[in-house]
């Protein structure tokens, strides 16, 4: 069928007509609105028809997204004794939750420890990722018992990061991987993480975001591949993890970006996407939780995960509104677990392909960030990589400026209710993590932070 037949009776309005109706109807905003800002230096048309959109472009971003709908809701659990934990688990599972996220919080459980946590947990029809540093062939032998057992999940761990934030040595962290990946089909469990949070959690723009992720993940295909492991292994033993923010329509065709440059980076290695399985997990954004009002947390979180499933991302974690606090509570997580859960049963939004695909404003705001957010990638490959680049200072330089553009923003006028605006004490504040550092090379370490914590920094100097 012909979609023109499908409004006769109405002329097409190309992309000036909607120009000329905007500027009568706004006047002097006019000029102000016209333009959608994505990061510094990148900016969309407010408005975009199929006039001004390059067919083939929007083709090649629709191509690469994802074909099967829905998502896995993945909540995450602090360790705490393991037949407390596995309770949790028990639960979580009974409640919505479609695989867990277990963060080790830096122990190491023996293989005993092990069993008992994941006791009547199905691995194989609920995926388990582990957030700790433990040597994956140690750990997925406890799981699998070596028995053959085919296990679902991974390791939630991104050497690279872990370098940035204590100056760990990279290649030890490297071996247990590469080992794995030589010795092990793993089949649907992946043995290392790609993570965003790193660069999110410092203040990084999308387009920063998406260039560092590319970066870590190039890095890592190297690593592997000249251990001698295929590429397509290689590629598909990866999975990604990003944070996503509060700028909704941005963050949308941020994960879309990031699908399609997945497949750039699958095409450098002369893999066919077919065969390549991405996996992207998304996490809410913990550098825009308020940390004097936390019931604004809940709002945000369920915009970011709107951003998030629209996006298309294969999982789902949904920060509690206090998980910022010592101890997250129970209603927090419960609130986190079912807003995805509502999303899923209530909205429909799990019974479509890529939602977001055929809208003419976010496949040319997909389009504009995969484009500079490859020319960032590809300027950094220039000066000869991320590990380089981190090592003399260019990633921290990057950071700390597109951080100062949001704190200016706070400071001139800019609104975030609960951290400038609206605030209230609160008791019981989270500590800063405590890393153990290593840093021989006297690197300029990152760590991880939040824009109110920034903010509220900031005020105390003045």
């Amino acid at each position: 069928m012909n979609p023109a037949s499908l409004f006769s009776e109405f002329e097409p309005t190309g992309y000036d007509s909607w120009t000329k109706q905007a500027e009568a109807e706004l006047g002097a905003k006019f000029d102000i609105l016209k333009h959608w800002s994505l990061a510094p230096g990148v900016s969309t048309n407010a408005y975009a028809t199929a006039d001004i959109l390059n067919p083939e472009e929007v083709e090649q971003m629709r191509n690469c997204q994802k074909l099967v709908p829905g998502w896995l809701n993945l909540p995450r659990l602090k360790l705490a004794t393991p037949a407390e934990t596995n309770a949790s688990i028990r639960e979580a599972l009974s409640q919505g939750a479609d695989g867990i996220i277990i963060d080790f919080q830096n122990t190491q459980p023996d293989t005993a420890e092990i069993a008992l946590l994941l006791h009547h947990v199905k691995l194989n029809d609920n995926p388990v990722y582990f957030q700790t540093t433990q040597p994956v062939t140690l750990l997925f032998d406890a799981i699998t018992n070596n028995t053959g057992y085919l296990v679902k999940g991974g390791i939630a761990h991104d050497p690279i990061a872990c370098w940035m934030r204590t100056g760990s040595n990279l290649a030890e962290a490297m071996k247990p991987v590469i080992s794995f990946c030589q010795t092990k089909e793993g089949g649907e469990f992946r043995p290392l993480m790609v993570e965003s949070h790193i660069y999110h959690n410092n203040g990084a723009d999308p387009v920063q975001e998406l260039a560092c992720t590319l970066g870590a993940l190039v890095t890592y295909m190297d690593l592997l591949t000249e251990a001698g492991i295929s590429p397509i292994k290689a590629f598909n033993s990866v999975f990604c993890s990003v944070s996503i923010g509060t700028q909704y329509l941005t963050e949308i065709a941020k994960l879309r970006a990031l699908r399609y440059l997945l497949r750039k980076v699958a095409a450098a290695y002369d893999l066919s996407f077919e065969k390549t399985k991405p996996l992207i997990h998304a996490k809410t954004s913990s550098f825009y939780h308020s940390a004097t009002a936390s019931y604004t947390n809940i709002i945000r979180a369920s915009s970011e995960v709107m951003s998030a499933v629209t996006g298309g991302c294969d999982a789902l974690t949904i920060e509690g509104f206090d998980s910022h606090l010592t101890k997250e509570t129970e209603l927090s997580s419960r609130i986190a677990r079912n807003i995805s859960s509502v999303l899923s049963y209530e909205s429909g939004l799990n019974v479509v392909a890529d939602p977001a695909g055929g809208s003419y404003a976010i496949e040319q705001m997909s389009i504009a960030l995969s484009n500079a957010a490859w020319a960032l990638f590809v300027e950094m490959e220039d000066k000869g990589g991320l590990i380089k680049c981190f090592q003399e200072g260019y990633i921290q330089d990057l950071l700390r400026d597109s951080a100062k553009k949001k704190l200016d923003m706070l400071e001139n006028g800019g609104v975030m209710i609960g951290v400038n605006r609206f605030t209230e004490p609160e008791s019981n504040p989270v500590e800063a993590a405590q890393t153990s550092e290593s840093n021989p090379a006297k690197l300029r370490l990152l760590r991880d932070t939040s824009l109110s914590e920034m903010f509220q920094n900031q005020r105390k100097t003045l």
